[in-house]
């Protein structure tokens, strides 16, 4: 939800026109959207802008540009490759981050960098969403972000994570459907691995399985602690179980063969 955008009618985007003969080539959209305070005009407006801005770009749609352009780029080629640099090394940074990726070796972690997906998100914006199936993991490279798990028709927040971190793990590895909404408290970067992605890594390594369950059960089990508020026993004793699950999990989602541990240590 935004601030100041009514619920009923709902909000809407048309295509007003396309392009027109000695005009740039491009569409123009209008989205609608009712007020429900008057007063609040320019700052909702400037919040629908914000959500749509970063939509568009977690979606890899460019803002459009005139039919003719010229770009100067000072330092040609060797500036373009010294960028192209910083945002692999950024990207590696990102994923070296993950608590979750540790046992990977630099090759996997290389292997990856170009598939993960730049997704960032406005404050208040929902990331994930209880309920919701995706087979992808955030990568969190600044801001910060609340854990809420919705239930019994109330809202708890569980967690908060700061940057760097991630969320979104047991979509990426067993496919679960999301256990709790993740709402960005501020302006949030993120990058998006996707399960595709990460596919030959688990096929080529499968024995990293056992590692992998190991992290995600001791994760899911202090968000139940919170949620639950659960003791040290309890805690403990679900994490064996949790851990085995887990893992058996990972090994039907990605169909993984059984030549890599067959018990969790």
């Amino acid at each position: 939800p935004i601030k100041n955008v009514a619920d009923d009618p709902k909000a809407h985007c048309i295509c007003m026109d396309f392009a027109s003969p000695n005009r740039d080539s491009f569409a123009y959209y209008a989205v609608r959207y009712w007020l429900t305070d008057l007063a609040a005009d320019d700052p909702t407006s400037s919040a629908v802008r914000a959500r749509i801005y970063t939509a568009l770009r977690r979606a890899s749609i460019p803002l459009a540009m005139p039919a003719h352009e010229t770009f100067y780029a000072p330092g040609g080629d060797e500036e373009s490759e010294r960028k192209l640099a910083r945002h692999s090394t950024r990207r590696k940074d990102a994923l070296r981050s993950v608590s979750l990726f540790k046992p990977l070796t630099d090759a996997e972690i290389d292997s990856l960098v170009n598939h993960l997906r730049y997704s960032p998100f406005t404050k208040g914006e929902t990331a994930t969403k209880q309920g919701n199936v995706a087979h992808w993991l955030y990568v969190l490279v600044s801001g910060k972000v609340e854990v809420r798990v919705r239930g019994d028709g109330i809202s708890k927040d569980v967690a908060c994570i700061e940057a760097p971190g991630f969320f979104g793990e047991m979509g990426l590895m067993t496919g679960d459907a999301r256990q709790a909404d993740v709402i960005a408290l501020t302006d949030i970067e993120c990058y998006r691995l996707d399960k595709n992605a990460f596919n030959h890594v688990m096929q080529n390594r499968p024995e990293v399985a056992a590692e992998f369950s190991r992290t995600l059960a001791e994760r899911r089990v202090e968000l139940w602690a919170v949620r639950d508020d659960l003791s040290d026993e309890e805690k403990a004793a679900r994490k064996v179980t949790e851990q085995q699950q887990i893992l058996g999990r990972i090994r039907d989602f990605f169909a993984l063969d059984d030549h890599g541990p067959s018990r969790v240590p």
